[in-house]
């Protein structure tokens, strides 16, 4: 565990810093690939440049970004919002891509870079709720979400297959929970 940082930097992610963001989130696919919805293989091969859509520089209604946490050397945070596109269902955001690399975890980056999505959601036009889900065996991820103000509202069972080696499968089920705004 690395020592805390006074010069810890949260904000949004920029263009020119998505080379850091996929590096951080491939090895977050590694690391924990019952996490994330994406798997690593099909992962890898992206260039930084198609997380561009992420950062929601054309929505006029914001809801719809990438946010990291810096030291003075590294991302060593991310977190992502992205609001849904359909009409009945914009007034909902989908909070995901959460990771915080293992050497500055216990330091309370994630709950920043939780509340400042949080903080960031609101300035968003029209939005209401953000949804995330998380494994059901990460309790110190569901414990801070609840500390940031999430509340569980159902589970998915075997939601996330794990195919390991032929005949090694894993399941992971998510817990979905729900920020009303």
């Amino acid at each position: 565990m690395a020592e805390p940082d006074s010069t810890l930097r949260i904000a949004r992610i920029a263009p020119a810093e998505l080379s850091a963001y996929k590096r951080l989130r491939d090895e977050g696919l590694s690391l924990h690939p019952d996490a994330f919805d994406a798997d690593i293989e099909s992962e890898r091969a992206r260039p930084p440049e198609s997380y561009l859509g992420r950062l929601g520089l054309g929505d006029s209604l914001g809801g719809s970004f990438l946010m990291g946490a810096w030291t003075t050397r590294e991302l060593v945070g991310m977190i992502g919002l992205e609001r849904q596109s359909l009409h009945k269902l914009r007034h909902s955001a989908e909070l995901n891509s959460m990771m915080v690399h293992p050497r500055h975890t216990g330091l309370g980056i994630g709950l920043m870079l939780v509340n400042a999505a949080i903080a960031e959601a609101r300035k968003a036009i029209g939005l209401e709720q953000i949804v995330l889900r998380v494994s059901t065996s990460s309790k110190s991820a569901i414990r801070l979400y609840e500390r940031a103000g999430f509340q569980a509202c159902g589970v998915v069972p075997h939601a996330i297959k794990l195919v390991d080696a032929p005949g090694q499968v894993r399941y992971f089920d998510k817990l979905t929970m729900v920020l009303i705004l």
